[in-house]
């Protein structure tokens, strides 16, 4: 099997649940190609690190993933990512790509050729960074002349970069699947507290800490952090904008890119199972990610 593992923040978790339902199937992966959150699971899994990284993310309350977002003052984008990707190298290790035990793509935008960037050697690291920079949210990477951002710009569910992996069949997952009810409210695990969901509009309640130093009306750090609220349309906010937009974007370009190269397996994620930014929700996307798994596999006519 080779795997196209797609962007999508936080319901990037639920990759790791598709993961465990292939192994656990018996079935052998000979190559991945990721995007964003896709490229960070799939290389994970490549390492070796996969399984020590899940049982890290699910231990994860909402405070713990605050003190994760470190502010990207002046940069291009509202974080720098430097303390997750110091996280992930602690479970990735230093691996080159071309040292990979099964092919690896990480699929970036370099924002100045307006182009993509296929990462198939070098750091293993620094292709995830490239591929996982969502735009104002994450900054760049500046690498040799590019400015590299979000593989999901342009190929969100990444087909394609195994064009040239002889596998028996190709596994998709989408992470952008049409909207359902499910993930509307979850109470959080440590405790009857039900956490509201954190969307983009929604970003200053997950960089608290750094919002704190530059917007005076937010209080003390131990004060409870607002609840989200539904707004009116007039009073959406610009991250919300981004978000909608670069969803917006994402699905028409991964229809049609996928129908020119189709996998043989789909696996669809919500995209309303969680917020872009919710990764204090791994241990119920993880599961997420092994039920929808069981049920594409379940119908598909292999």
């Amino acid at each position: 099997m080779a795997l196209a593992l797609g962007a999508g923040g936080a319901r990037g978790y639920a990759h790791i649940g598709v993961i465990e339902q292939i192994e656990a199937r018996g079935w052998e992966v000979i190559g991945i190609a990721g995007s964003s959150m896709g490229s960070i699971i799939g290389g994970l899994y490549i390492a070796g690190g996969m399984e020590s990284y899940r049982d890290w993310v699910v231990g994860l309350g909402r405070r713990d993933v605050l003190r994760l977002m470190d502010p990207g003052r002046g940069g291009a984008g509202l974080l720098k990512a430097s303390k997750v990707m110091s996280k992930v190298s602690e479970h990735l290790g230093d691996l080159n790509i071309e040292d990979a035990r099964i092919p690896y793509t990480a699929v970036a935008v370099d924002l100045v050729s307006e182009r993509e960037v296929w990462f198939t050697s070098g750091r293993m690291i620094d292709a995830m960074r490239a591929s996982m920079a969502v735009p104002s949210v994450f900054t760049p990477l500046v690498k040799q002349g590019m400015v590299l951002a979000d593989g999901g710009l342009l190929n969100p569910v990444p087909v394609t970069p195994l064009a040239n992996v002889h596998a028996d069949a190709i596994i998709a997952v989408n992470l952008s699947g049409p909207a359902t009810s499910w993930g509307t409210e979850t109470a959080d695990a440590g405790g009857g507290f039900r956490m509201p969901k954190l969307r983009l509009p929604s970003l200053p309640n997950v960089i608290e800490p750094a919002i704190r130093s530059f917007v005076p009306q937010f209080g003390g750090p131990e004060e409870p952090l607002p609840e989200a609220v539904e707004k009116p349309a007039s009073t959406i906010g610009t991250l919300e904008v981004v978000d909608r937009s670069f969803h917006l974007m994402q699905t028409a370009v991964m229809r049609y890119r996928l129908a020119a190269y189709p996998p043989d397996v789909m696996i669809d994620i919500p995209v309303d199972s969680c917020g872009t930014l919710d990764f204090h929700r791994a241990s119920e996307l993880i599961d997420l990610g092994r039920e929808r798994a069981d049920a594409a596999f379940d119908a598909w006519p292999a």
